[in-house]
């Protein structure tokens, strides 16, 4: 719905033009991290310090955007991470009802499931030099999905906690973009552009919560229509559920191509 009447209303105040390859297709591979706590009724349990389910994932990443216009951009991003190991606890806690002793062998898994929709609006441009280099600053606006599963399991004592929810998150920040026209400058790229995101917003659904990203990355057009793209992604959530909180978050470089059409 946010969508909906940002992209009616940004309709409604610029004309129609849009570039000749109005539509982009990225996929690529985000290698993330977990990091945090996890919490049901007792102490903070850390994913580094009590349990060390940290190791870095490869996590497929697929992006589809389109320009309606000249300066609006609409974007569908989806990402699937999961992780899981195994050890021996590390200091004294409860979780869920279940008694984690130090030394107690325990396994467990995290999976993060996300989808989101957004919208940009390019509204302000304070460094343009000619068509060569533009600096753009854009308001962004949309809802994202998470889907969260854990599983902590006390194997001495053969006893589990199982969590599994879903939020939807309604987000809004700004996004940076340089994109320099290197076509009379190099031969090996048509452009190349630097981009940041942030982004903060309000979880619902259960007892709600907060969530913020930051993204920053460079993509180089070989082409006008093959490119590829390198950065880095922070996503931090803090979801809460009854008893239950999860306040970690994913974080890691990314990279990958994309096809503009």
């Amino acid at each position: 719905m946010i969508d909906v009447l940002l992209l009616t209303v940004c309709l409604g105040l610029q004309d129609a033009q849009t570039d000749e390859t109005p539509a982009l297709l990225r996929g690529g591979v985000w290698l993330a991290r977990l990091g945090g706590t996890i919490q049901d009724g007792g102490g903070k349990i850390d994913f580094e310090d009590s349990i060390s389910l940290l190791s870095k994932e490869k996590v497929p990443l697929l992006e589809f955007s389109l320009q309606p216009t000249s300066t609006l951009t609409m974007s569908l991003s989806f990402f699937d991470f999961s992780t899981s190991g195994n050890g021996t606890f590390i200091g004294n806690d409860v979780y869920g009802g279940v008694t984690f002793a130090n030394g107690n062998a325990w396994s467990g898994s995290t999976d993060i499931q996300s989808v989101g929709i957004e919208t940009s609006w390019s509204i302000w441009q304070p460094y343009k030099t000619s068509e060569d280099a533009t600096l753009t600053f854009a308001p962004v606006a949309g809802l994202r999905w998470f889907g969260i599963d854990t599983k902590l399991s006390n194997d001495s004592s053969a006893q589990e906690v199982t969590h599994a929810n879903t939020w939807v998150t309604l987000q809004a920040g700004l996004e940076m973009e340089f994109r320099w026209d290197t076509r009379n400058t190099l031969d090996w790229a048509d452009f190349i552009s630097i981009d940041a995101q942030l982004l903060v917003g309000a979880m619902l659904g259960n007892d709600g919560g907060a969530m913020a990203s930051i993204q920053t990355g460079i993509s180089v057009d070989f082409t006008p229509n093959i490119g590829g793209f390198f950065g880095y992604r922070l996503q931090e959530l803090n979801a809460e559920d009854g008893t239950y909180t999860f306040d970690a978050g994913l974080q890691g470089l990314f990279l990958g191509g994309e096809i503009r059409f």
